[in-house]
């Protein structure tokens, strides 16, 4: 059976094509036509790779081929086609990277929990120091509000999925294009999906997966019953996935996708599209010529968000987390 990849490439319409692949009949050979090279940004990369996983694990008996995947010479430099098992191009992490950009690379969360362990460090101050590191990479730089703002941004998404998704593995990838100022980043997991994590609580329990993933956006809202309560720096709170995205809607983006939907927001609203995605994947697009002061954004945003989840039931409405609220050299230094 042919199957021919969507023209466009945008990370909306890949997420409609996961819907395509579940709704294919059952066939011995699948042909993957990846059709001439086209513009295929980072984060469309992951989340077509993820989609594809996905496929190949449903359909495991089933005989699948490549074809025209030569065309696309950047996305095998990326890492791309041997992130879901095409044996072409670079490897995972395997490109160096530079200034520009971080290859689509992968990381072991057993082994953020070893190092934490290792290092006499608390899992949040290891998943720091890797957003750090990732943004320094982007950046080049040591210090300043692009490095504070993307270290924020990787670290709360990157803490949701070691601290909900049951996933074994965080795959990302990131550019930065300085003359548009423009910062793409993508982080995906193949775990359980919102709508399970956040049913967990048990406040939440009856949400269908529509209203779960439209809770997840809302302040306060974890799948954690105990969020809020208790006097660690890093307790989750509830307000990562709130504060990421009104930190990217500032000019930018910010695209999520989970189960059988997904929402797209930036500065023009929300736009709602179906999907089938059983992990987790997120797009940070940032714009950065609307960078200000993060710690004072992120406690406006804090008190602002405080507010909203009183009107929310079940919400935790003590405050977001102070890791939540700045990054940990800040509230150290108190």
């Amino acid at each position: 059976m042919r199957v021919d990849l969507p023209y466009d490439l945008s990370p909306t319409s890949l997420a409609r094509f996961a819907c395509v692949l579940r709704d294919l009949p059952e066939a011995e050979e699948y042909e993957f036509h990846f059709g001439r090279e086209r513009w295929f940004s980072p984060f469309s990369m992951l989340l077509l790779s993820a989609i594809l996983r996905q496929f190949r694990a449903r359909r495991p008996d089933a005989r699948r081929l490549a074809r025209e995947h030569e065309n696309h010479s950047y996305a095998a430099y990326f890492g791309f086609f041997r992130s879901f098992g095409l044996q072409h191009g670079n490897a995972p992490g395997e490109a160096p990277g530079n200034s520009r950009y971080v290859p689509i690379s992968d990381l072991n969360v057993n082994e953020i929990h070893q190092e934490a362990l290792d290092t006499f460090q608390e899992v949040g101050d290891v998943i720091e120091g890797k957003a750090a590191e990732l943004a320094g990479i982007l950046t080049r730089h040591l210090e300043g509000e692009l490095l504070d703002t993307l270290t924020y941004s990787i670290r709360e998404i990157m803490r949701n999925v070691v601290e909900h998704s049951d996933s074994e593995l965080i795959h990302f990838c990131a550019q930065y294009w300085p003359q548009r100022h423009e910062v793409e980043v993508g982080i995906v997991d193949d775990g359980i999906g919102i709508h399970r994590a956040l049913i967990r609580n048990s406040t939440f329990e009856e949400l269908t997966e529509t209203e779960a993933l439209q809770m997840a956006l809302m302040p306060g809202v974890s799948g954690n019953p105990f969020a809020g309560r208790g006097n660690d720096l890093w307790n989750n709170s509830g307000y990562g996935l709130y504060m990421t995205s009104r930190i990217c809607r500032n000019g930018g983006g910010f695209f999520l996708c989970s189960g059988g939907g997904g929402i797209e927001l930036d500065q023009d609203g929300k736009r709602d599209f179906e999907t089938d995605l059983e992990g987790t994947a997120i797009r940070l697009f940032i714009d950065t010529t609307n960078l200000h002061a993060l710690r004072d954004r992120l406690q406006q945003f804090a008190e602002q968000g405080r507010e909203a989840a009183a009107q929310i039931a079940g919400a935790n409405i003590n405050v977001a987390s102070t890791a939540s609220q700045m990054l940990t050299r800040d509230f150290r230094q108190e």
